[in-house]
Parts: C-alpha cells; structure tokens; sequence
C-alpha cells in the first residue's frame, strides 16, 4: 500500500509536469511560431544539461546509502544510459545547419547553469532525491516529448534524424518513467526525506521551464 507521503510526492510530480505547457518554447510550438533559431537555441541550452547529468547520476549513486539499494542501482543504470545523448544534441545541431560556435566551447546558459547546480547539490547532500528529479524530466519526456517534438520538426520541416534528441526522449522516457515508479515503490523514506523529494520535484521544474523561457523565446 502506498503511503500517504508517497502520494502527496507523485501529485507534486503530476503538477510539476504539467508546468511545461507554460514554457515561452512550448508557447511558441502551441501558437505555430517556432522558428528554426529557436530550436537552435534550446539545443544549446539543452547541452551542458545533457553533459553534466549523467555525473550527478553518478554521485548520487555514490552517495546514496545502501538502505536505498534500489535507489543506489537505478542511478548508477540510468547515469550510464544517460551518459552519451549529448552527442544526440550535437548530431542535430549538424544536421539542422547551425553554424554558431560550438555548446562545447561555451559556458551554460544561466537557466541551465541553475538546474545543473542543483542537481550537483541534490547529488552530494539529499541523493535520493535525485529520483525526484528524474521523475519531473522523464514525466515531461515521456509526455510531451514526442507530441512537441512532432509538431516542431513540422512545423521546421525537418525530418527525424534531426530531432533525434526529442524524439528519442519521447520514446526512452516512458519507460523510465514506469522504471522510476517500481524504484520508488521499493523506497522506505523519512519524512525529512520526502520534503527533499518534494521540494526537488517542484525546483527541478521551475529550472528546466526556465531553459525553455529564456530570452531567446520571448
């Protein structure tokens, strides 16, 4: 049976979720003027997130303690999963013709910086909580993933192997997202622990909305 703090966490995911319709991105993809320099922008956006995760992953992994043993294997699966889709991110910026300087040689967009600096911090003092924050960006994945990025590679033209970034998420992110619910299941936390998950779901959503709501949106 489910706990009464579980449930009240997966609303908090439910209505952290359904905050990405609210983007300046997903706006502009809803109204139809979503230009190509906008797809650019997000991929560039989108990269040192990409980049950086999957080491979060990793040490929060590390430092998960083995009362989570579930917790402790999935981060450590799913930071080696992670550990290659930036290359999803470059591939498409090639294949779209971007001819702007490299996100490699770039430093992160302050939006991003912010969601990866939390994600650093979750990792090193609340790494449980780093689930939390899988499941808001696998539930948005899994979500809008394919229909938003159906209708921008409409929208843009562009075929498939040009959005392979998005289009890949729409599909790996379902099935993270059951994996994420049977990890979660097996979880026995403390309250302290819940109000961390909690509170990492709802940041972890203001910050990734916000790399969609950057300047380069409005």
């Amino acid at each position: 049976m489910q706990s009464a703090d579980y449930a009240g966490f997966q609303e908090v995911v439910r209505v952290e979720i359904d905050r990405f319709t609210t983007s300046a991105l997903a706006r502009r993809v809803d109204a139809g003027t979503v230009e190509l320099s906008h797809y650019h922008a997000i991929l560039c956006t989108l990269f040192h997130q990409t980049y950086a995760g999957p080491y979060s992953f990793a040490r929060a992994a590390v430092r998960c303690e083995w009362k989570h043993e579930a917790a402790k294997d999935y981060l450590l699966r799913h930071a080696e999963e992670e550990r290659s889709h930036w290359r999803w991110v470059l591939d498409d910026l090639a294949a779209t013709g971007y001819a702007g300087a490299s996100p490699r040689a770039l430093p992160p967009h302050p939006t991003c910086m912010a969601f990866v600096g939390l994600q650093g911090h979750l990792a090193e003092h609340h790494p449980v909580a780093r689930l939390a924050s899988a499941a808001v960006l696998e539930g948005i994945g899994a979500r809008f993933g394919g229909s938003y990025g159906g209708r921008m590679l409409q929208a843009l033209r562009l075929e498939p192997r040009q959005a392979t970034f998005f289009l890949s998420h729409g599909e790996t992110d379902k099935l993270h997202s059951v994996e994420l619910s049977e990890v979660l299941d097996q979880c026995r936390l403390t309250p302290e622990e819940w109000v961390w998950m909690n509170y990492a779901a709802t940041v972890t959503a203001q910050f990734y909305c916000a790399m969609y709501s950057h300047e380069a949106f409005q």
